[in-house]
């Protein structure tokens, strides 16, 4: 046990770590800007009321309802609010970082050691892709802040048998389950201290031992489980598919031969290029035998020199190979073995990797039985121990290059941050007052893909970007945005266009209620149009247009104007109609085609 101010002086140096770690998210995070997903999440918030119906709503198999209360806040605090995300992602990963301090001080006391495990989960690159992209944050930051408390009180309710302890860990279990299914495989770490650390005897009668000493905690925890467990399978759809055994040899070659075994090491060092800003590891061939070799080593050191060392090495392989087959059998058979490569994945593998490590390292406080040094006779012939501290310092190095050049992927190479920038700035400089008539379109790719119909089309995105749109059925000025998000105004690229009228000077005239059809060179076929209606009117006044099976009401103004309208279907001609007696319309132009920007706003 260490003095007083010792364990003072180790707290403030692992406090003024996390304040660096925070300070280098920071600048991660503030420069960045909403993915995919975020936008989704963002649009179901914004259509809904604070309710069960919305907070527990699948998200993609995911049940998320602390995730969603956060989006549903973030997005009631302004258009635009990347800001406000970013604080709010921020904030997580404070209480993350704090949890795992006081984890790590709670399981192996106030000591020096404490420190480097503390720096190996605050440089470590791999749980970074899930911080850039909020919603995977919204789930991978609470998921570790749970799995960091749990564990502490876990253990000391263990030493104790104090409820007040069993309480924290099941209130920190309660919001886990609130932020994701993969929570569940925090309650497999507890059974697994339990068993390994405080269990006596052996086989099954350590097993019964320790269910016995620990009933009132197994029977609470279990039907905590047992509950959630018999709610998802009947509530919450969820994707999963049978994989084939080449996908599978594939993506455990991405997952863990390449992701997890350089991204322990300060990996990956590259990554990849092909579909930014959500880059995959990439490590160099040489790199990833050089890892193995050093994973391989660093497990014979410690097991020549630690008992009991390979019950903390079990938790780690058996968490990650849950973690594997999870991807394996949802998300993998959709989207291909390239998922391996991606970190986010591995998000909370890597704490659990930081708590295996102390675990096998380090003599757990209050245990019955722990990793303990073994007689150094056994150890004729294997390097030194102390040579980890040079190499833990090593990979917090790579860490931090590696993550620092995954930041500059998001802040150099993200074509969607670049559209929405270009979409706000330009809607938001328009001298025009009240509120812009917006074609609604396809948003690039690079916003959100096209699998994520109907959340890829402009009706669903700048809403949660900008204030003062509307997206109406028929208007005079319409305005699109071009394929950088530049608002301009709308031109029709025409398909067809109506006949020459056979008024000089007018056109086609409809003249007060009498109906006139205004024919097109021919028929526009089944499709989604847009319709340009160019007239001069005698007054101001109310018209129905009717193109195929489309009928819109529209207002006309005296003068010179235009109408746009959109129409889904086939389109043989264009029928006029309405108007009050003495009023005159004279249409010299029916336009039917695409949106094309034009003009400058």
């Amino acid at each position: 046990m260490q003095h007083e101010p010792a364990r003072r002086r180790i707290l403030a140096l692992g406090s003024g770590l996390v304040l660096l770690h925070l300070g280098f998210r920071a600048w991660a995070l503030y420069p960045s800007w909403f993915v995919i997903d975020d936008y989704r999440l963002l649009e179901q918030a914004r259509a809904a009321s604070l309710g069960p119906g919305y907070l527990f709503a699948p998200f993609d198999g995911h049940l998320m309802p602390l995730g969603r209360l956060l989006v549903w806040l973030v997005e009631r605090s302004g258009e635009a609010p990347w800001a406000v995300t970013a604080t709010s992602t921020l904030v997580l990963q404070a209480l993350a970082a704090a949890a795992c301090l006081r984890m790590l001080v709670t399981l192996f006391g106030a000591r020096w050691a404490v420190l480097g495990l503390l720096a190996l989960y605050l440089t470590s690159a791999v749980p970074l892709p899930a911080t850039m992209w909020w919603a995977a944050s919204l789930i991978s930051l609470p998921l570790q802040t749970v799995l960091f408390v749990a564990v502490g009180a876990w253990v000391r309710h263990l030493r104790t048998d104090g409820r007040r302890w069993l309480a924290v860990t099941a209130g920190a279990l309660v919001v886990g389950l609130s932020t994701d299914t993969k929570s569940l495989l925090v309650v497999g770490v507890l059974g697994w201290l339990l068993l390994a650390y405080f269990g006596r005897g052996r086989g099954p009668g350590r097993v019964v031992g320790a269910l016995r000493r620990h009933l009132p905690a197994a029977l609470l925890i279990g039907s905590m489980t047992l509950a959630y467990v018999a709610y998802y399978v009947l509530r919450v759809p969820s994707p999963t598919a049978s994989p084939t055994a080449a996908l599978a040899r594939d993506l455990a070659g991405n997952l863990v031969g390449r992701s997890l075994a350089t991204g322990l090491l300060g990996g990956p060092w590259r990554w990849g290029s092909s579909n930014p800003p959500l880059a995959g590891s990439d490590p160099p061939g040489w790199a990833v035998a050089l890892s193995w070799l050093v994973l391989v080593t660093v497990v014979v050191v410690v097991a020549r020199t630690r008992r009991r060392a390979g019950r903390a090495g079990a938790l780690l392989v058996l968490y990650a190979a849950v973690s594997y087959v999870l991807l394996l059998v949802s998300r993998a058979p959709a989207f291909g073995a390239e998922l391996g490569l991606q970190m986010r994945y591995l998000t909370d593998v890597h704490p659990v990797a930081v708590l295996c490590l102390g675990l096998a390292l380090l003599p757990l406080v209050g245990a019955v039985e722990s990793s303990a040094p073994r007689d150094p006779a056994r150890a004729t012939g294997v390097p030194a121990p102390r040579l980890l501290v040079p190499l833990a310092a090593a990979v917090c190095v790579g860490g931090l290059v590696s993550s620092t050049g995954y930041v500059r992927i998001f802040h150099g190479d993200n074509p969607g941050a670049t559209w929405a920038r270009n979409a706000i700035d330009g809607l938001d400089a328009r001298s025009a007052p009240g509120p812009v008539a917006l074609a609604d379109q396809v948003v690039p790719p690079a916003v959100v893909p096209r699998f994520a119909a109907p959340y890829n089309s402009t009706r669903r995105v700048l809403p949660v970007l900008v204030g003062g749109v509307e997206f109406p059925e028929v208007t005079e000025d319409l305005v699109t945005l071009t394929d950088a998000g530049e608002p301009r105004r709308a031109q029709i690229d025409p398909a067809v266009r109506s006949l020459e009228g056979p008024e000089p000077g007018c056109g086609w005239r409809v003249s007060g209620p009498r109906a006139r059809t205004v024919p097109l060179e021919a028929p526009a076929f089944d499709y989604v149009w847009w319709v340009r209606v160019g007239y001069l009117g005698s007054a101001a006044d109310t018209v129905t247009i009717t193109a195929g099976d489309a009928l819109v009401t529209a207002s006309v103004r005296r003068g010179l104007h235009t109408l746009f309208f959109r129409v889904v279907g086939e389109v043989p001609s264009v029928r006029i109609s309405g108007l009050a007696p003495g009023s005159t319309l004279c249409v010299d132009t029916v336009e039917v085609g695409d949106i094309v920007p034009g003009d400058p706003l």
